[in-house]
């Protein structure tokens, strides 16, 4: 049962007072040029039964699955649901971001297809579009068809995390395209790209393996890190010294923190809030310093794993959530072994004395 993540049209502006709908046609040819702003962000989960794994347009294959309220609007199982029209919106930054028209066919109702109830969002480039900022209309397509895509968990950082520099620490949402960070390996390296990816409250909801994992201060040993820290669930840490050699036969290696979890010092946040995660990417994958604990920057060839230990993500999903990585980056490999195994375990009950220590 795919799940459609939409944007109600109560809550989203035109320019020109114009509507998402397109009355006798679908195409979405009348939004091009106008600007779009999303007014809130109460995304609406929408679940559907589909005989495909492709959200398309005029596929009545696609229906509700059970009675769901919508825009303020309850509809009957089984109706019909489709992607009106494919639009693209640039932000004034520059990124863009792939919607989709949600229609929902009501019953009777005179040119049905030409309805939309709300925009539909797809894929991981950029996170959800941002609230409350204008997004001109580049481009419009009829009859759109999309594979349904789970949100990819990014490998990065929350706002607020103090990054090491040769000046000094800055936080992760300060950083800019051209600054240097104190690597590990290869000391000052430049960033090649930056960016941040928004998850709203219902992508958190229906995906809690999306939320923040709360890495308590000392955690990892002492002063590491130097303050609670939140990072994304397949964030990988560096693990050091005796425990990486005990357990390992490697003296580093990293770990996908949410693999860490104990429920004492390492643990998922219950949040019920907005989280925006930020990505760092250099010419190779390295570790770098955030509120002073070891771990990793973006790896976009092998940067997303699931949540349990069947493999990674296709290489070529990943690299289409980071289309502006340069292809030679896109192809770099681990700096450390990364684990992926049950003698995680074992290094996870390691570290939940802690608790103890740091009370």
């Amino acid at each position: 049962m795919p799940t459609v993540y939409a944007l109600g049209a109560t809550n989203i502006s035109v320019s020109d007072s114009e509507s998402l709908s397109g009355g006798d046609q679908g195409s979405g040819v009348h939004l091009q040029d106008k600007f779009i702003t999303l007014d809130s962000n109460a995304w609406e989960a929408v679940d559907i039964n589909d005989t495909d794994n492709n959200f398309a347009d005029s596929d009545t294959n696609q229906t509700l699955d059970g009675q769901q309220s919508f825009n303020n609007t309850t509809y009957d199982n089984g109706l019909v649901v489709e992607a009106e029209y494919q639009l693209t919106l640039r932000a004034p930054d520059g990124t863009e971001y792939t919607v989709y028209g949600f229609n929902v066919r009501e019953p009777g109702a005179p040119n049905s297809y030409g309805t939309v109830e709300g925009l539909a969002f797809f894929g991981s480039q950029g996170g959800f579009p941002p609230i409350g900022v204008p997004l001109e209309v580049v481009g419009t397509m009829e009859g759109p068809s999309t594979g349904y895509q789970t949100l990819a968990t990014p490998i990065c950082f929350t706002k607020g995390g103090m990054i090491a520099t040769p000046t000094g620490e800055v936080a992760v949402e300060d950083l800019k395209v051209g600054d240097l960070v104190e690597t590990l390996d290869h000391g000052p390296q430049v960033i090649r790209w930056v960016g941040s990816s928004r998850y709203p409250r219902v992508a958190l909801d229906r995906n809690p393996n999306f939320r923040p994992v709360w890495v308590k201060a000392g955690a990892l040993g002492p002063n590491v890190p130097s303050c609670d820290t939140l990072l994304s669930p397949q964030h990988r840490v560096l693990i050091c010294g005796w425990q990486a050699e005990l357990l390992f036969g490697e003296v580093e290696v990293l770990v996908p923190i949410h693999k860490l979890i104990n429920d004492q010092m390492i643990l998922r946040i219950p949040d019920d809030e907005d989280v925006e995660y930020f990505h760092v990417l250099f010419d190779h994958h390295e570790v770098i310093w955030c509120n002073g604990m070891p771990s990793e920057s973006l790896l976009p060839a092998a940067q997303y794993e699931l949540a349990s230990d069947e493999g990674k993500v296709a290489a070529d999903e990943a690299l289409a959530i980071l289309p502006f990585a340069p292809c030679d980056v896109a192809k770099s490999s681990s700096v450390r072994s990364c684990l992926n195994n049950k003698e995680v375990a074992v290094l996870r009950d390691m570290l939940a004395p802690r608790a103890k220590d740091a009370a």
